[in-house]
């Protein structure tokens, strides 16, 4: 009996202890391994929890002069505020910077970085007539912030680089629905306003319809009266010329001669590209069978890169829209059709292609300059793990940003965004700080007492007996 009084109490006194560093450990953070590894002695190979306790949303990754920029929406786990976050890492992962700027409305944000490495961001501010304007030095300063109010209602936002370091908004008014003013405002470096211009269209989005040529010409597509169109715009705000087009844009690319490709797709689920030189002539233009055009899958790497979520496959054409060639994905990539995907390319013209596998990981495909497989990376852990951009530097490394989900014991889901150099296969991300809630507390409050009348009962017992045996 005595025996089993005794190891009672230890047991009591282990749980005690248990609970007690269970409580510690979550309460304890150490900069939550701020170079955690991914198990190779490589010490150029890491990952990085970008922001603990909240979720970052409209994220994304700037890559200028060896720094890498995260910028997105925050929300803090404990209330409904929205903050504009900027952090800037060095290629080490040590977080050089970062700035916080609490955001009144959910915005869209749109950014760009001058030839000054200085950046602005420009915020749109949903169901609102405002928009702000931010301005921040590549050393984390602040230089300015200011907000306008455009009168009316106003939607899809950009900013766009100008000559001198000027600036450009681009958006649109809506007055009724069959009715939109799309705008042009001007401004310099310091952010004082110098012009503005409008004409009326049918309808018009922001993404992906404005690129610019090395001229500072902005090409931009529209519709009026359900006519598609596209026009060039010069840098004071002026119409060089607008042409019908046939199909839907879905893409605009300007490549480094100053062509302009237009990409789309029919309605007999074909895509387009349609190459056009500066002065709006046609130069020639290809079908894509069986396929239906997505913003987010053309690129331009020195080549024109697509993504057929149809047939899994990535195709490869050079400027003058000859097929390069044809790489399936569906060996390596399991094929689901809303997942995003993205490609970068190095200095030997390798293609990597990252994509999630459709089983919470991340998958890196590396394939050679002429469309030969090479190699392949599974990389992830337990949780949920989505990329959200990718990007590769003249060194060849590889840095991408993903989104982990996971769920704590209470059953309560969790999101928080990871930067990652050099991946490698099998590593897996860090994990979040824990933390304590209500139900936490409870619960060691209720086991911690227990733990406590416990070894008090037992002694008791203890003495009763000895009394006895007395």
């Amino acid at each position: 009996m005595k025996k089993i009084v005794w190891k009672s109490l230890i047991l009591s006194i282990v749980i005690s202890s248990i609970i007690s560093n269970i409580g510690n450990s979550l309460q304890d953070f150490e900069d939550y391994q701020n170079n955690y590894s991914l198990g190779l002695s490589n010490s150029d190979s890491w990952s990085k929890i970008v922001k603990e306790g909240g979720g970052i949303y409209t994220i994304y990754c700037g890559l200028v002069n060896g720094s890498l920029y995260i910028i997105g929406r925050y929300y803090l786990e404990d209330n409904d505020n929205s903050y504009l976050l900027v952090s800037n890492f060095n290629p080490s992962g040590i977080k050089e910077w970062e700035l916080s700027i609490k955001l009144d409305f959910l915005a869209q944000i749109s950014y760009v970085f001058d030839n000054d490495n200085n950046l602005f961001i420009l915020n749109e501010y949903y169901s609102s007539n405002n928009i702000s304007l931010i301005k921040v030095n590549s050393s984390g300063a602040l230089l300015f912030s200011k907000e306008f109010n455009l009168d009316l209602y106003n939607s899809d936002v950009s900013l766009v680089l100008g000559e001198n370091n000027s600036l450009l908004i681009v958006g649109r008014y809506v007055q009724y629905p069959n009715l939109q003013t799309l705008f042009i405002m001007k401004f310099n470096n310091a952010g004082q306003f110098l012009w503005n211009t409008s004409f009326n269209i049918f309808s018009y989005s922001k993404y992906p319809y404005i690129v610019k040529d090395s001229e500072y010409n902005m090409y931009v597509y529209f519709k009026n009266n359900s006519i598609n169109n596209l026009a060039k715009i010069n840098n004071s705000g002026a119409i060089v010329w607008q042409m019908e087009l046939e199909d839907e844009v879905d893409k605009l690319i300007v490549d480094s001669n100053d062509n302009l490709y237009v990409m789309g797709g029919k309605r007999d689920f074909r895509g387009y590209f349609l190459k056009l030189n500066s002065t709006g002539n046609q130069i020639k233009e290809i079908l894509i069978e069986n396929f239906i055009a997505y913003g987010e899958d053309f690129w331009y790497l020195n080549d024109l890169l697509v993504f057929n979520r149809y047939s899994m496959s990535i195709l490869c054409y050079d400027i003058n829209l000859d097929l390069k060639w044809n790489y399936s994905l569906s060996d390596n990539i399991t094929p689901y059709f809303y997942f995003h995907t993205f490609l970068a390319k190095d200095s030997h013209d390798n293609v990597y292609i990252i994509q999630n596998n459709g089983l919470g990981n991340i998958n890196l495909v590396k394939v050679s300059s002429t469309g030969e497989f090479l190699s392949i990376i599974i990389w992830g852990g337990s949780f949920d793990e989505k990329p959200v951009s990718l990007n590769i530097d003249l060194d060849n490394n590889i840095y991408f940003i993903c989104d982990c989900e996971y769920f704590n014991v209470w059953g309560d889901p969790y999101r928080y965004t990871i930067l990652v150099k050099n991946p490698v296969n099998g590593g897996t991300p860090p994990e979040p700080r824990g933390y304590l809630d209500i139900r936490d507390y409870f619960l060691f409050s209720v086991v911690g007492i227990a733990c406590i009348i416990s070894p008090i009962a037992v002694l008791s017992i203890l003495r009763s007996n000895k009394k006895r045996i007395d």
